[in-house]
Order: structure tokens, then sequence, then C-alpha cells
């Protein structure tokens, strides 16, 4: 019982997390700044990604995988838009 609840609650914050970083990937692209965000960020978020599907994949557990897949995509839109738009004031 207490697996599935932490699963669920991890679940919900993930999508929350996710959800988040594509608003912020729809800002840099409707302002045309990403100013406010650094490389190292960037880079963070990648690794991350990476490791958490990595991570989802050896455990074969099909939140992390989902989560991992679904929230990659907006850390590539997050380096796209930096590289774009990041240097810009």
């Amino acid at each position: 019982m207490y697996e599935e609840g932490s699963r669920i609650v991890v679940s919900l914050t993930s999508i929350i997390l996710v959800c988040g970083v594509y608003a912020q990937v729809i800002k840099i692209f409707k302002t045309k700044s990403a100013k406010d965000f650094s490389l190292v960020l960037i880079l963070a978020l990648f690794f991350d990604g990476i490791a958490w599907l990595n991570y989802g994949v050896m455990l074969w557990e099909w939140p992390i995988l989902v989560i991992s897949c679904v929230s990659f995509p907006a850390v590539v839109g997050t380096a796209f838009g930096y590289f774009k738009y990041g240097f810009r004031r």
C-alpha cells in the first residue's frame, strides 16, 4: 500500500514539474528571451533527464519511463530556445 501511494505522489509531482518546464519553453519562445537561464541549468536538466530515463529502464518502472519520455522534449526545447534567444538582452 505504501509503495503505491508513494508512486502516485511522485508521479503527480513529476507531472507538475514537467508542466512547469513546458511553460518555460513556451515563455522562451513567446518573449524570444532566455536570458534568465544558464547553460549549467540546461545541462543539468539534460543529464538529469538521461539519468531518470536510464533508471526507469533499469527498474522497468512505467511511471518513471513515461515522465522521462514526456519531459525530455521540454528539455530539448529549453536548450534550443536558450541557444536561439539566450544571448539577447
